[in-house]
C-alpha cells in the first residue's frame, strides 16, 4: 500500500467521541497485542465511519515514523497522576519513537484494554503459535510522562 501523504497513527482503543471528532480519511491503526484490539475495534470503527485503517504491527510504528509517513500520534489515557497518563503497554515506545521524529503526540481519553491472559500472547486470533511450555508476561498497562504528550485532546 503506498502512503502519498503523512497519516495519524491510533495506538489504544479511543473512546466513541474520538472517532466523530477524527477529521482524517485515512490512519494507521496499531494492531494492538495480544488482544488485537486495533485490527479488530478500532478499524472496524473507522470501516463503520468511512476511513480506512491501514493496520500495522505495533512494532512498525518507528519504520513508518522514520520514511515521515505519520503525521500524529494519538495515544489514549485510562487516567492520570501527577506528571503521568495511565496508557496501553506499547504507548511509551510509540511516544518515544515519536519524539524521535519530531511527530507531534496528542493524548486522548481512552476505553480500557481488553483483559488478557498470559496465555493470549501465545496465540493470535485464537490459533496457537507456539508453545504452551513458554512463559509470558502481559502488563496492560504503563505509565507515559506528560512531558512526552505535545497537548492533550480539546486543549
Amino acid at each position: 500500500m503506498l502512503i502519498k501523504q503523512p497519516i495519524p497513527l491510533i495506538f489504544g482503543v479511543p473512546q466513541k467521541d474520538f472517532y466523530a471528532r477524527l477529521k482524517a480519511k485515512k490512519v494507521f491503526v496499531a494492531e494492538l497485542r495480544p488482544a488485537l484490539e486495533g485490527m479488530t475495534d478500532v478499524a472496524k470503527e473507522l470501516l463503520r465511519r468511512r476511513i480506512q485503517p491501514v493496520v500495522i504491527c505495533d512494532n512498525m510504528m518507528a519504520f513508518c515514523m522514520e520514511r515521515k509517513l505519520v503525521s500524529a500520534v494519538h495515544i489514549f489515557a485510562q487516567g492520570k497522576k501527577k506528571d503521568v497518563a495511565l496508557c496501553r503497554t506499547g504507548s511509551l515506545i510509540a511516544a518515544l519513537c515519536a519524539r524521535i521524529h519530531r511527530i507531534p503526540v496528542v493524548l486522548h481519553e481512552g476505553a480500557m484494554p481488553r483483559e488478557a491472559k498470559d496465555a493470549d500472547l501465545l496465540k493470535i486470533a485464537g490459533v496457537k503459535v507456539t508453545s504452551s511450555k513458554i512463559q509470558t508476561y502481559v502488563p496492560l498497562l504503563e505509565e507515559v510522562p506528560m512531558n512526552l504528550v505535545g497537548r492533550k485532546a480539546g486543549a
